[in-house]
């Protein structure tokens, strides 16, 4: 298969532009049609208009000073000063675009951003590199906007309040000086009075005292309180020194007990032997009884305390019960629920795998079936790994634990050995990748280095573009040269011929006084001059036949220039229309594949 010159002059995307030169004179030149950077284009000038920049939208200027100019007006709303004036600079040469870019794109680094670009991708419009940048710009231009009208904003806020109060507020400040009057005077006339104060007391503390604007009622009031309390306190006492003395009777012997009768019933003391040994006798035989009578009451008492201990024990464990009791009764429920449950989940399933059972294979049930089939092959296959995962886990773990083994076994002098070994094993081994490395990197430089002299897509459309931009620039320094050298040809003739008239109008001005003398020279005079006359017309004819010449020619590369486009025309819709059958051409492939491997599919089964 040829290859395409994709060099070539006249291709199907490229049409014929109109510029001017640098006199102001009309040229076409080639442009190449992109729609990618078309749609790029499209997209930068509406960020710019969306961002505010709404000279973009004008149609009279070309996309170079829309871009520009964009690019310009984010950069001054950021703060950063450019020297460029692009008011009454439009057209410019590729040279003075060139500066102008250059200006642009060493301003970016200072800006710190993340693209680079470079003077003659601005200036090729190289919308695709260009469309990054001018996003940035954007985003970084409303950015900076939004601050500074925070910052006006804030600013005018604060200068209002300093200079300025609305009626509002003016309102709202009388409302509450005249609130605050009303509080004062309502404290002022409605002030707090004391009603008691602490005063020491003898024994001790502080106890509340009325004061002496105090009236009777409340002072009568306050002792009946202090008298209430103090009886009470009385009372307690009386109980606490009563158990004390009953606590206290029970531990005195006997010789301090009749000491105490004796003296509480003035009775004399002077008794014998003979009648303090009865006594003794006697109280003793008391004693006896009482404590008789007392143990049978303490038994008693103690086995009645036992009865209630237990009673209550008994209780206690019968509340137990019943609480246990009634939560067992509540988990049968729920477990008997959950049974329930189960039993009605188990029911549906069964109907499912019944209703399952029943339903017919198709062909989408098939591919289900397969789908689930491999699924649970997938699942014993990660199973297997599973295990021998956990078989390699436990290999690796008992030969750790053999090198712990060894290594607690081991002295620091095998250990050093054993290390000295490895570190030698080590960097043989260490030598030896590094080797392998390098020439890795030897090949991979040198595959590299073949490939980078092998350009690719992106560099043979960057390469086709300066060569278009070369080949206008070429051209329309031709075709200025080739006008200069048309222009001097003309003024050349016109000079010559100029010259020619000029000496014919001489030697006709300096023979005339000769010629008009006598009638032969006067008529040899005028035969001359119609010579020159008929000269004049034959020379006339000449130029006009070859002006009709030229003006044919000219018509001819026209209508040829005509016919061609018209070809060029059917050559564009012809490829379009191919491109489609081509397309239909696969859809139609495609589609019949379908239907072969549905009937396959049909047959087998």
């Amino acid at each position: 298969m040829a290859t395409k010159n994709i060099f070539s002059k006249h291709l199907p995307n490229v049409k014929l532009a109109t510029r001017f030169d640098a006199d102001g004179n009309e040229i076409q030149v080639e442009k190449r049609e992109d729609e990618e950077q078309k749609r790029k284009e499209q997209d930068i000038i509406d960020t710019l208009v969306g961002a505010g920049y709404y000279r973009a939208h004008i149609q009279g200027l070309s996309s170079f000073d829309k871009i520009v100019g964009g690019m310009t007006w984010c950069i001054e709303a950021c703060d950063y000063d450019v020297n460029v004036d692009l008011l009454f600079h439009e057209n410019l040469t590729i040279g003075q675009k060139i500066a102008l870019t250059e200006k642009i794109v060493g301003v970016l680094p200072r800006m710190k951003c993340p693209f680079l670009i470079e003077p003659h991708q601005i200036q090729g419009l190289d919308f695709i590199n260009i469309f990054p940048v001018v996003q940035w710009l954007v985003k970084r231009s409303v950015e900076n906007r939004s601050k500074k009208a925070d910052t006006l904003r804030k600013l005018a806020a604060t200068q209002f309040q300093n200079h300025f109060t609305l009626e509002s507020d003016r309102e709202l400040q009388r409302l509450r000086l005249k609130q605050l009057a009303y509080l004062q005077a309502i404290e002022s006339k409605y002030l707090p009075k004391r009603q008691f104060k602490q005063r020491k007391a003898a024994g001790g503390g502080w106890i509340p005292v009325r004061p002496k604007d105090a009236t009777d009622q409340e002072i009568s009031d306050g002792v009946r309180s202090l008298d209430d309390g103090t009886e009470t306190g009385a009372e307690d006492e009386e109980e606490d020194e009563e158990d004390a003395t009953v606590s206290t009777e029970k531990e005195l012997n006997f010789d301090v007990l009749f000491k105490m009768i004796t003296k509480e019933h003035n009775i004399p003391v002077e008794l014998t032997d003979a009648d303090q040994l009865k006594l003794s006798k006697r109280y003793d035989d008391i004693k006896q009884k009482i404590s008789s009578d007392v143990v049978e009451n303490v038994s008693e008492r103690n086995r009645v305390k036992s009865q209630l201990a237990l009673k209550l024990a008994l209780e206690k464990k019968l509340e137990l019960a019943l609480g246990e009791c009634a939560q067992l009764r509540i988990t049968v429920q729920e477990e008997e629920r959950e049974l329930q449950e189960a039993s009605d989940r188990k029911e549906t399933l069964e109907e499912e795998i019944r209703n399952l059972d029943n339903l017919e294979i198709t062909e989408n049930n098939q591919k289900i079936l397969d789908h689930v089939k491999e699924l649970v092959l997938k699942n014993e296959r990660m199973k297997k790994q599973e295990t021998q995962f956990k078989d390699n886990c436990k290999k690796e773990l008992a030969e750790l634990q053999q090198k712990i083994e060894k290594a607690e076994t081991s002295t620091p002098d095998e250990d050093m050995v054993e290390l000295q070994r490895q570190l030698d094993m080590e960097l043989e081994r260490l030598k030896s990748l590094r080797l392998q490395l390098a020439k890795k990197n030897r090949s991979y430089v040198a595959i590299k280095r073949q490939l980078d002299t092998v350009p690719d897509r992106t560099e043979l459309a960057q390469y086709q573009r300066r060569f278009l931009e070369l080949y206008n620039q070429v051209s329309a320094k031709h075709r200025e040269t080739k006008q200069f050298y048309t222009l001097y040809n003309t003024l050349d003739d016109t000079k010559l011929y100029l010259e020619k008239e000029m000496s014919l109008l001489n030697s006709i001005y300096d023979n005339y006084a000769n010629a008009m003398q006598t009638p032969h020279s006067r008529e040899q005079f005028v035969q001359q001059f119609e010579t020159i006359v008929e000269g004049i017309r034959a020379t006339k004819a000449k130029l006009k036949k070859k002006c009709d010449d030229e003006k044919a020619k000219r018509d001819g590369l026209n209508a040829q220039l005509l016919c061609l486009v018209e070809q060029q025309r059917k050559y564009a819709a012809t490829v379009k229309q191919l491109t489609m059958e081509c397309q239909r051409n696969e859809t139609l492939m495609q589609h019949l594949k379908v239907l072969k491997a549905a009937h396959a599919s049909t047959q087998q089964q």
